[in-house]
Order: C-alpha cells, then sequence, then structure tokens
C-alpha cells in the first residue's frame, strides 16, 4: 500500500513537469500557402489545411538565408509525417535534422522532392517513397548515411547524385521505368588528396534496359552488381491507361504469316526529355495484333521499350533482323512510338530520339535517312514501317522536345530513301505534331492503325489502309484537347512507287 501511495504522490508531482517539458517542444507554423506543421516533441507532421480541398506544397529553403521554421528553432525532430493533399516537398526542407529516423507518407500525393529535402539526415533510416512520385532532385538524400534500402516507383525521374553517399545502402530496387541522372548511388570518397566516385556494389533488382555493364558506372553502379540482378529486364507495368475498344477485341486473323517478322519500339520513358504518354502501351497493343490478328509467329516479333540507340541500332537491326535469313522471301514489320526531333543546326534533318539521348544533340540520335538505309541494306521482299512520331520539335502534349522550341513547330527536312522495297506510314507531315488521344490511351495515329487492324481482321491493302488512317486522323485531331491539325502521310521508295498501294501485310 506504501509503495501505491508513492507511485501516486509521484505521479502528481511529476504531471506539471511534463506538461511544462511538453509545452516547450509544442509548436507550430506554416510551412508554404495551406501548408502547417506541427510538432509534438518527437513527430513533425505537414498538413494541407487548403478548405477548398487543393493540394499545396511545402516552400523552399535555404540553410542560410532562409532555413526552414523546425531548423531555426532547432527542434529535435525524430520522425516526419507528411498528411494527404500535399505534392511537393521543397528544397531544403528538412536537410540536417541530425535525429531524424523516419518519414511517413500518409497517402500518395506527393509527386517531388526538392533539392536537397533530406541531404545529411544522418541517421535517416526508413523512407517509402509514394508511388505516384515522379522527381527526386539533385542531392536530395544526399549522405543519408543510415540509409539501408531504397525502391523508387514507376516513372520516376531521379536527377544526378540524389542517393550520393549513402554509404549504408545495402539493396535498391528500381522499376524498368525508373529515370536516372549521373552518379546517383555513388559515394564521394577521397583517393590521394583528390575527390572519387566508389560505386555503388550492393543488391540491385529490376534494372531499366538502359542500363549495362558498359554504361552503368555513369549511374554509380559498379558492373558487378549490374550482371549480378537476378531480375529480367522484362517485367509486367501497369501504367493504368484508359481502356479503349481495340484494345479489349482484338481478332484472331485468317492466316499464319511464317515469312513475317515484326520490330516494335516503344520509346515512352526518356532520360533527358518529356516522356511519351501511351508510347509504351501502344507498342504492347500492337504487338499483340501482330501476333493475333496478324498471325506473326511470337518468335518472329521483338518488342522492345524505352530502346536506347545501343539497343535499336545494334541489338534489334544488326543482332536480330540481320540474323533473318533468306530475308529476300520475307516481310519486315517496323514500329516505333516516341519523339522525334529536328536537328536545327542542320537544315532540320529529321531524327529519331533515343531514350539515352538529348533533344539538343539530335545528331547523336538516329538519322531517317540512315534507318531508311540500312533497312534497305537488309534487302527483305518487303519493308513496312509505322512511324508514331513527328519531327517538329513539340511532342503529345505541347511540350518542346529541342531546347528553347517549346511550343513552337518547325517544318523537318524531307528524309530519302535508299535500295529496297519501303512503304513508310507516318503520323504527321511539314512541322505537325503527332497528338496523343487520351480518350483512348494511345497515341492519335497508332489508335487508327490498330481500328483498322480491327475492323479488317489484318487483311486489307495498303492504299485502303493509308486513306482510312489519313481520314480518322484528320477529322479526329483538331476535336482534341491541342485543337491541332494533324495529317498522316505514306511514302514508298522507288522500287515500290507505283505499286504499294496494292499491297498487303
Amino acid at each position: 500500500m506504501k509503495r501505491y501511495i508513492l507511485l501516486v504522490l509521484m505521479t502528481v508531482f511529476a504531471l506539471p513537469a511534463l506538461r511544462a517539458q511538453s509545452s516547450l517542444y509544442a509548436s507550430e507554423g506554416t510551412c508554404g500557402t495551406d501548408a502547417k506543421w506541427t510538432f509534438d516533441g518527437f513527430t513533425l507532421t505537414i498538413t494541407n489545411v487548403n478548405v477548398r480541398g487543393e493540394k499545396v506544397v511545402i516552400d523552399d529553403y535555404d540553410m542560410k538565408k532562409r532555413p526552414a521554421p523546425w531548423t531555426k528553432k532547432k527542434l529535435n525532430v525524430r520522425k516526419v509525417q507528411i498528411e494527404p493533399g500535399i505534392t511537393r516537398i521543397g528544397s531544403c526542407a528538412f536537410v540536417g535534422l541530425d535525429n531524424l529516423q523516419d518519414v511517413v507518407f500518409v497517402g500518395t500525393d506527393v509527386q517531388e522532392i526538392g533539392w536537397g529535402a533530406f541531404f545529411n539526415c544522418s541517421r535517416l533510416r526508413n523512407i517509402s517513397l509514394p508511388t505516384q512520385l515522379k522527381l527526386i532532385e539533385t542531392i536530395a538524400f544526399a549522405k543519408c548515411s543510415s540509409l539501408g534500402a531504397i525502391k523508387l516507383p514507376d516513372q520516376c525521374r531521379v536527377e544526378d547524385q540524389a542517393f550520393v553517399s549513402c554509404t549504408n545502402l545495402r539493396s535498391i530496387e528500381l522499376s524498368p521505368t525508373v529515370i536516372l541522372g549521373h552518379y546517383v548511388f555513388a559515394s564521394e570518397v577521397e583517393w590521394n588528396g583528390q575527390p572519387r566516385h566508389a560505386l555503388y556494389t550492393g543488391e540491385l533488382r529490376r534494372v531499366p534496359a538502359y542500363i549495362n555493364v558498359e554504361n552503368c558506372n555513369e549511374y554509380g553502379l559498379a558492373k558487378s552488381t549490374v550482371e549480378k540482378s537476378t531480375i529480367g529486364r522484362v517485367a509486367d507495368i501497369d501504367y493504368d491507361y484508359a481502356t479503349s475498344e481495340v484494345d479489349t477485341v482484338i481478332p484472331l486473323g485468317y492466316s499464319t504469316r511464317i515469312d513475317t517478322y515484326a520490330l516494335i519500339i516503344g520509346n515512352q520513358n526518356y532520360r533527358f526529355v518529356s516522356n511519351v504518354p501511351y508510347a509504351i502501351h501502344d507498342a504492347r497493343v500492337f504487338a499483340e495484333y501482330c501476333k493475333k490478328t496478324l498471325g506473326i509467329p511470337a518468335n518472329n516479333v521483338l518488342l522492345t521499350e524505352d530502346a536506347t540507340k545501343q539497343m535499336i541500332l545494334e541489338e534489334a537491326i544488326q543482332d536480330w533482323a540481320k540474323a533473318i535469313p533468306d530475308r529476300t522471301n520475307k516481310k519486315l514489320i517496323v514500329y516505333y512510338a516516341g519523339h522525334g526531333v529536328p536537328d536545327t543546326k542542320n537544315k532540320n534533318k529529321a531524327y529519331l530520339l533515343p531514350t539515352d539521348v538529348r533533344g539538343t544533340s539530335p545528331q547523336r540520335g538516329i538519322a531517317l535517312d540512315d534507318l531508311y538505309s540500312q533497312l534497305g541494306e537488309l534487302a527483305f521482299g518487303q519493308t513496312s514501317v509505322f512511324l508514331d512520331a513527328c519531327f517538329s520539335g513539340v511532342n503529345r502534349e505541347n511540350e518542346g522536345v529541342t531546347e528553347g522550341l517549346r511550343g513552337v513547330e518547325i517544318e523537318a527536312e524531307d528524309a530519302t530513301f535508299g535500295e529496297g522495297a519501303i512503304v513508310v506510314f507516318s503520323a504527321a507531315q511539314g512541322n505537325e505534331t503527332a497528338q496523343g488521344y487520351p480518350e483512348q490511351g494511345h497515341g492519335l495515329f497508332t489508335y487508327y492503325l490498330l481500328k483498322e487492324l480491327q475492323k479488317s481482321n489484318g487483311s486489307i491493302s495498303y492504299g485502303r489502309l493509308s486513306d482510312n488512317i489519313i481520314s480518322g486522323v484528320s477529322e479526329q485531331a483538331p476535336q482534341l484537347k491541342m485543337r491541332k491539325k494533324q495529317t498522316p502521310a505514306t511514302n514508298a521508295s522507288e522500287q515500290v512507287a507505283d505499286t504499294w498501294r496494292k499491297m498487303q501485310f
């Protein structure tokens, strides 16, 4: 009984002190328009207080000139909790919080993490990045030396050195659609008094297609790490696009085309320029039509996603297509959805843009002239090319691909054909933009291409196919969000200039 009374007395006398201590730590304020922060002595909580239900961002800060309020107050933050409705964590928001151990996202609204947001949070151990995250800026998590594992979500762009000097990292899981900048996972060390980059050698899963043993060092990854990766490059990725009727009803064709081959490229996620919505979905569905409607054997179909220049020219054309025997008696279908770009410094020459080439350096891409020349040299009996790309410098969302040309269309130079029986179906001509069709989850050109294959069960002349695609795209284009004219075109090499309209798949 005496012990019980003593405990009660101790509690009674301790309560005022506990309340006083709590009042010392309790604090609150604003950290952006309609963004409020509160601190309870342990957890810093960021809340959206917008009464209209609009999403808000946490302000950008600067360690010297304008530190975050919790940094300025020197609060002992050990946990950060981001409530729903916050879409961006500002630059330097939580930089240098020495005792921060956990970051919790309530919901998936955060899409951007700013420059140096968690820089030098040396005790940060756990962070589960939101699935909707699209951007991690430079040195956002640099020197988070207690961070043990990270998983990067689909279509997230991770800028240079974002996780540099995270020396305790033991496991990294990448999405196949993650876009990495330079030395993202390297560690800065000194060697003989000079700064050097040490490469990441831990577990690595789901390596994007553009990363290989030849270029992995530039991302901060050791060659041995990439070689040991146990997960293949091909994965089922749900892009959650609206399902079109051309996706749900893919007819079975009347014949099997064992002598026809299809090279299909969908370039959606680019390292240096804006992405191309629906491009991978376009490519995948076209591949299904090739196999089911056109009756092309699955082994004759090569589907390549987010292809680099090496993947297109060397792996697809030189290694795969060139290895097909007896090509003069066979047909080749080439499909490409992705960026095209003009070289404004060279008479607006037209280039396809691989995912690892900058829009500002189109000459490092694949010139259409060269592509047609290489296809001609393969000497297939018939080569059909479908390009859901334009060369105006503007993409499906009216964004500029070439620096300084945002929203300004220019007219690319017409490409010339080399030898061979080649027919090219292009999504647009002149300075027009190859638009997306969001309601159908496809590029506009690809949607009408698939629609014609669906209606005809793959039995259609190229003349009729061309006429119907031109008619459908031209009529629908002005009704879309961009309100722009788009007129597909069909061109043929000299060898089949007079006969291509009667040709078929």
